[in-house]
């Protein structure tokens, strides 16, 4: 590969990675203000309202892409721009960290699936990364939580992966349809093709 078309590659893949974290941003932010997020959320909190404090969004659609088309770092980085973002918005620390280590697991358990079965059947490949994210959650919220609240955390977070997995893969399997074009030769979800 010559060096201007190397340079053209990492160049696409920094503006791709930096638009699907703030369009992530932007998601977060619109479901917030628009109170998006609790009317989703609602059946959530009535049928387990000691976990008042968990939510449903899109936010990790954007972050799946980021994985899906580029690679793991893309999708880290903007997975920590989120959780940043999260901390300033709400100047809560703990949220913020929390949701960006969940959408992190997430991605990094597709990945996984993706490169472990190399692309076939994706929507299997993808699942791993319900599995990682609800290990990886309740793990964490065990040191502060009651270990009776741990199976309705596993139960949230395989929901909450769930949307995000799979939408994501349904936008990327649209982009490849309707723009191939901006798909990269490379991308992790083309492993196997």
């Amino acid at each position: 590969m010559s060096l201007p078309r190397l340079e053209e590659k990492r160049t696409f893949k920094l503006a791709g990675s930096a638009a699907l974290a703030a369009l992530s941003i932007a998601i977060d932010f619109t479901m917030k203000v628009s109170g998006a997020k609790d009317i989703i959320s609602l059946p959530w909190r009535l049928a387990f309202p000691f976990l008042f404090m968990l939510k449903f969004d899109l936010s990790g659609v954007p972050i799946f892409c980021a994985m899906a088309l580029f690679d793991m770092p893309s999708a880290a980085a903007a997975s920590a721009i989120l959780a940043l973002f999260i901390i300033m918005r709400s100047g809560n620390v703990v949220a913020g960290t929390m949701k960006g280590l969940a959408e992190f697991w997430t991605v990094a358990g597709s990945y996984l699936g993706l490169v472990w079965l190399k692309g076939r059947r994706r929507v299997l490949s993808t699942s791993p990364g319900l599995l990682a994210r609800a290990i990886a959650m309740c793990l964490i919220c065990s040191t502060f939580l009651p270990l009776g609240y741990l199976p309705f955390l596993a139960l949230f977070n395989i929901i909450q992966g769930a949307i995000t997995t799979y939408l994501g893969l349904a936008v990327v399997e649209a982009l490849e349809r309707r723009a191939p074009h901006l798909v990269p030769e490379d991308a992790p979800i083309l492993i196997g093709r």
